[in-house]
């Protein structure tokens, strides 16, 4: 199986110096009065036109009350190719995956489906979480979508539904949104799609056209279950208001110091937001063609994320119900090291710290951005050869603790023991992350069924990958920000008292291993910390608290009880001047003084 990269960094250095139904009616976008684009005509000849539609074309004119529609779907929508040559227009291949104009990522699979239950104006998919098919490259992921009918349409009645594309055995997102119109008799048009934005740092492509479909009578199972979550999740939905709203709300706050485009670039932005007392202020979802409109249900990537949430979250769970957990030794859990022969100290906690004293070269990503590791261990889609090479490919070269070797292949090796660690206390059919890591801390959390998937192994030991492969939804990143925030007493009742101090910068004693030589960035038990000097209000030195992802990726979990995330793909992990105004809204030490008109500079600009 090829795959679109040779697979490699999966978190880059960051380069930091430092409801319900109405939910659904109004989270797809109005477009302008009087509906151009993507009219009935349009949808039921299918022919591709030369360049993409506008986003908004997807949503709900503006004067189209947000009713129940007519008709209703309860059953299967199959997508099968078009009769016309489908649109595709690349901006960044690094690795020539779309240079043969028969290549299959220029294509959505085929077929495909998603069963689809009404509630409402609510279109639920029946699975939220990737669907695995025969498509070489991607695998589909449908969000929650919505029907409406529009004056003039007769008895056809319109769909949209968000997806996304994810890449196989990895873990970009390319954001897409579906749209047809329906009758009864179970007539349906041609099914119009569009996917103008991504989150991944190496492919970049517009795909737009048409899509046979067939609309199926079929019994699905747990209908009232389905509509039953999704009623659940949306009315545990933190409050979300537009990020410019936090000026009105939060006199003095300047709202446009987060997600600045001096740190992110625009066109590499998915999304972002602040996190104030509970209530979510949304920067949007800004796509090429415009606003995406579901924002609420775009589905992102966690890529390095992970290690935070999954490998140090989980460890820290079992470490407060097993405790000693993260002292256990490596060779006691993974045969395949301890037939290496030069693991023995190595600890769980450890490899949770970046430290197992293993490796080829000790220059900051030399290992990680390797050939060999990207063919190796990235590429390689079976447990056996990705714990053959996490195990046996760099010789041990110091001992365990004492340095910091950013390695990913050795978050894999901590998942692989804690997933025999699981079975040996819980029992042999245990899981990690269904009995773990999803029923004891993300579920608790409040995430959404979105978030309860990994990317695993494929073959019969799907071991989780760990260190990246997960889906979130926005709202999964605010609940998470949030419950995890250093000012927050929501994670202790689940997880090790002294791991969570020591990983969210608690415990002033334990700051982590240094990974710069100036020591203003560290880690520890899986969470980055930046060192700030220069805080307006403070005498002494901030350490802040960070999540971080491969492209892009930053979730920060202020001091002063706010957070601050933004998902992006342009390789950019700066954030300074986000700290600076989230001062305005709290302080971070004894007085309340105003930022600076002019931030500092970024040594890393």
């Amino acid at each position: 199986m090829r795959s679109l990269k040779a697979r490699g960094t999966f978190s880059r250095l960051p380069l930091f110096a430092l409801g319900m139904l109405a939910s659904i009616a109004v989270q797809a976008e109005p477009v302008s009065k009087g509906r151009t684009e993507l009219q009935v005509a349009e949808l039921l000849a299918g022919v591709t036109p030369a360049n993409p539609w506008r986003m908004d074309a997807f949503a709900p004119a503006a004067d189209v009350a947000a009713t129940a529609a007519a008709a209703g779907i309860f059953g299967r929508l199959e997508l099968r190719a078009g009769s016309q040559p489908a649109g595709f227009r690349v901006l960044q291949d690094t690795y020539g995956a779309a240079d043969a104009p028969s290549a299959a990522v220029r294509h959505l699979p085929s077929p495909g489906r998603v069963d689809l239950v009404q509630d409402g104006n609510a279109l639920i998919p029946q699975t939220r979480i990737p669907i695995a098919g025969s498509h070489p490259y991607w695998e589909y992921v449908f969000g929650v979508g919505r029907t409406w009918q529009e004056p003039g349409e007769g008895e056809w009645t319109r769909a949209a539904l968000p997806f996304s594309l994810m890449e196989v055995n990895a873990n970009c997102l390319h954001h897409g949104v579906l749209t047809f119109v329906f009758a009864p008799a179970r007539r349906i048009s041609h099914v119009a799609y569009q996917v103008s934005s991504e989150t991944c740092a190496y492919f970049k492509a517009d795909l737009w056209g048409f899509l046979q479909a067939d609309l199926l009578d079929v019994t699905l199972p747990d209908v009232g279950h389905v509509v039953d979550a999704l009623r659940t999740e949306l009315s545990g939905r933190l409050p979300r208001r537009p990020l410019a709203q936090l000026a009105v709300d939060h006199p003095g706050s300047t709202p446009a110091e987060f997600g600045h485009p001096a740190e992110v670039t625009p066109s590499q932005m998915s999304t972002w937001g602040v996190i104030v007392d509970g209530v979510h202020y949304s920067g949007g979802c800004p796509t090429r063609a415009g606003e995406y409109p579901f924002c609420d249900e775009l589905v992102l990537p966690s890529y390095s994320v992970a290690k935070s949430i999954f490998g140090s979250l989980g460890l820290m769970q079992l470490e407060r119900r097993f405790s000693g957990a993260r002292n256990q030794q490596v060779v006691d859990y993974v045969p395949e090291c301890a037939a290496h022969g030069d693991w023995s100290g190595v600890t769980l906690g450890n490899l949770l710290d970046m430290s197992s004293g293993h490796w080829t070269s000790a220059a900051a990503y030399a290992d990680e951005d390797s050939v060999a590791m990207s063919k190796e261990f990235f590429d390689e889609p079976r447990h056996a050869g990705k714990i053959a090479y996490a195990c046996g490919h760099s010789p041990r070269r110091e001992t365990a603790g004492r340095a910091f070797v950013y390695r990913t292949s050795d978050t894999y090796v901590l998942g692989t023991a804690l997933a025999a660690f699981v079975r040996q206390k819980m029992g042999s059919q245990a899981d990690l992350l269904d009995d773990v890591v999803w029923r004891d801390v993300w579920s608790v959390a409040g995430l959404s069924p979105v978030a309860d998937f990994s990317r695993r192994t494929r073959d019969d030991v799907r071991q989780p990958f760990v260190g990246y492969g997960l889906t979130l939804l926005p709202d999964d990143v605010a609940k998470l920000g949030q419950w995890l925030n250093p000012l927050s007493a929501s994670a202790r009742d689940l997880l090790d008292e002294r791991m969570r101090q020591s990983a969210l910068q608690l415990d002033a004693t334990d700051r982590g291993l240094a990974t710069t030589a100036d020591g203003t960035l560290l880690y520890n038990d899986g969470f980055w910390a930046a060192r700030i000097d220069d805080l307006p209000g403070c005498d002494v030195p901030v350490f802040v608290p960070f999540m971080s992802g491969f492209g892009g990726i930053s979730i920060v979990l202020l001091p002063n009880g706010v957070t601050y995330y933004y998902f992006s793909d342009g390789n950019e992990f700066r954030f300074r001047r986000a700290i600076y105004a989230a001062a305005q809204l709290r302080p971070y030490c004894r007085t309340a003084t105003a930022s600076p008109a002019v931030m500092p500079e970024d040594p890393a600009s």
